[in-house]
């Protein structure tokens, strides 16, 4: 709790706003905890620019976590502090992206397929009340991406007994 009371400061850091109340506002659901030992090799994690992963110039909202042992990561809700998701290292970053491309291409440009009922359907076929891609590791991305190109997710639709 008291690290939710320090994510919500406001304060500015690489001269931007940080935690003004309605960029607090646009985040959606209860928020994760910002990483402080890094669940990779359990080093420290520390706040950064993400312009030390792009060539030295920042890339949209420039705050991310990043762990100071083997460099695992994650970015945060734009004019916040609060992580996206987990640290992730290359792996499950590749991970992730490749389970968003399966994942997306069901509910943009081929369907109308709502992404939150797509989110939903996902939590259930994975046994949880609520999921987000950047919240799951390596396995669990690529469970998603067999499950999505399988067809066990199809748009508005669960397919009877499917499992991950």
């Amino acid at each position: 709790m008291a690290e939710r009371a320090r994510r919500r400061r406001r304060y500015t850091l690489f001269d931007r706003e940080v935690n003004a109340p309605a960029a607090i506002a646009r985040v959606k659901g209860e928020p994760l905890d910002a990483p402080t030992t890094c669940r990779y090799c359990q080093g420290k994690v520390e706040l950064v620019s993400n312009a030390q992963f792009y060539g030295g110039k920042p890339f949209g909202w420039p705050l991310a976590y990043s762990c100071t042992g083997c460099g695992a990561r994650v970015g945060t809700h734009e004019g916040t502090d609060i992580p996206l998701g987990t640290l992730a290292d290359p792996a499950t970053m590749k991970a992730r992206r490749q389970a968003h491309a399966a994942f997306d291409a069901l509910h943009k440009g081929r369907t109308a397929w709502d992404r939150t009922q797509g989110y939903r359907t996902l939590a259930r076929l994975l046994g949880r009340r609520e999921v987000h891609i950047a919240w799951l590791d390596e396995a669990e991305c690529k469970r998603v991406v067999e499950f999505c190109e399988g067809g066990a997710i199809m748009p508005g639709v669960m397919q009877r007994g499917a499992r991950l």
